[in-house]
């Protein structure tokens, strides 16, 4: 569960895995950073995958309501689906079938449109997504996921090499050797560790 004030880490490079983010180690246990439907909205507006309105529409209308926990219990079960990918995909394998059928599954409901606006002396494409159900806010991520294994590398998902991280990411590095989730963090504990065991190695 979050406190009070605290953010979502946006570290992945790729929406799929920032929501597989959401789930992190913390007292040598499991957080669940998605501890009501309140939470995966206010998740899908600072990812992006919600707009404001959309985000205005969604909290009040489903978070106390059943539908919004039905939505929420989806939303793990389908985080839980990504994990195991994103595991597989970092050990060098491919993708399992059972998740290509989940993402597949999540985009055969995702409502939506294209249009077309002016966006200053440009004309651009958009695509609206009304929010039907309240399980809507996963279309988002699942077109992500889609777009990771049709059209990146999947090699390039990584696992953080904190022995007790959960994070994944997307490589993006110009030569791909990136080890950590975060430097800040995790990297920041190995190198500190490191010169622990030099230091007290050398005495």
């Amino acid at each position: 569960m979050m406190k009070p004030g605290e953010s979502f880490p946006f570290l992945a490079n790729r929406l799929c895995l920032d929501f597989v983010n959401t789930e992190a180690a913390a007292g040598g246990g499991r957080v669940d950073r998605l501890a009501s439907y309140a939470d995966l909205v206010r998740w899908g507006r600072a990812s992006g995958a919600l707009t404001v309105a959309e985000a205005r529409e969604a909290g009040p209308r489903w978070a106390d309501a059943p539908d919004g926990e039905r939505a929420l219990e989806a939303a793990r079960e389908f985080r839980g689906v990504l994990r195991a990918l994103a595991e597989r995909l970092a050990a060098g394998r491919p993708a399992p079938a059972e998740a290509l059928e989940a993402v597949n599954a999540v985009l055969r409901n995702r409502p939506g449109f294209t249009q077309v606006a002016r966006e200053g002396v440009r004309v651009v494409e958009r695509w609206l997504a009304p929010l039907r159900d309240p399980a809507d806010v996963l279309a988002p991520v699942a077109l992500s996921a889609a777009r990771m294994l049709a059209e990146d590398a999947p090699a390039l998902v990584r696992k953080c090499e904190s022995p007790p991280c959960l994070n994944f990411f997307y490589d993006v590095t110009k030569n791909h050797a990136r080890r950590w989730c975060s430097m800040e963090t995790c990297g920041n504990r190995a190198k500190a560790a490191a010169f622990y065991r030099r230091k007290v190695g050398g005495a």
